[in-house]
């Protein structure tokens, strides 16, 4: 007995050093994935004299998969948000490069419905098969149209000031990364100075209570009908403290919003 004893290892304090150094390095990696989310999704914030736009995303988690990004691109301004299927580390780094190729097409003048095929077409060879993105933009050319694109998004808002009213746009088309040459198209619409567009994800519309009642477009286009006027962080807050309000938030949340300010032509 003795000797069969003094045979086996004693491997006691290393297997404890090990079991106390993985919440270390959970929480290690967790910072990792945190300072990964706030450089890829930083909060937007930009005006010059033809637009003005403010947008967030805010993770269910430490780290999500929605996205909310502004380019500008010559005299053109791109403004868009994408929603990545699933949570976690996967959906972030899905996200990171979702947001690389668009800003690479965008650099060599890809036109949208020309982006969005390239992306459909690249995808699936970088994710796993039952992962997919959703994406909805606007493109300001300096013109009195907005050129505007959706796949498989939940509609982006239009407040029309003269009007005083909400136009949704939205075009039946399928999520990036699915179905291998779905094509994509976009489609214009006219504004005028002090409308404003809202691109948001579905986490919050879809936002329940505690009845599984969602948040809706209704009472998101009843608080932009409202505060159309305001600053847009003052409606950026406004509206995300009624989503909070309705409901403990489930998924990423993503607002963007974009108000015209005039054109050039």
């Amino acid at each position: 007995m003795n000797s069969m004893m003094q045979a086996m290892p004693i491997q006691g304090p290393s297997v404890f050093a090990g079991l106390c150094d993985a919440p270390v390095k959970a929480r290690r990696e967790l910072g990792l994935a945190g300072a990964i989310q706030n450089t890829l999704v930083p909060s937007v914030a930009y005006k010059d004299m033809h637009v003005e736009a403010y947008g967030q995303t805010i993770p269910r988690e430490d780290v999500g998969g929605d996205l909310v990004d502004l380019v500008a691109a010559g005299r053109d301004i791109i403004a868009y948000v994408a929603d990545v299927s699933g949570h976690g580390l996967p959906a972030v780094v899905l996200m990171g490069m979702v947001k690389t190729a668009v800003r690479y097409g965008l650099h060599l003048g890809q036109a949208l419905p020309v982006l969005l095929d390239g992306l459909n077409c690249i995808l699936p060879a970088v994710k796993e098969p039952n992962m997919y993105a959703t994406l909805a933009g606007l493109r300001f050319d300096g013109s009195n149209e907005a050129e505007y694109i959706t796949a498989g998004h939940v509609p982006l808002l239009q407040y029309r000031q003269r009007h005083r009213d909400i136009v949704r746009c939205s075009i039946a088309q399928f999520p990036l990364g699915l179905f291998e040459g779905a094509g994509y198209v976009s489609r214009r619409v006219r504004y005028e100075a002090g409308d404003l567009f809202v691109l948001v994800t579905d986490g919050v519309v879809e936002a329940a209570d505690g009845q599984e009642a969602e948040f809706g477009f209704e009472r998101l286009e009843q608080i932009l009908c409202d505060l159309a006027g305001r600053p847009l962080s003052e409606i950026f807050g406004a509206a995300l403290a009624a989503v909070t309000r309705h409901g403990t938030q489930q998924d990423d949340q993503t607002l963007l919003l974009v108000r015209a300010l005039g054109y050039s032509v």
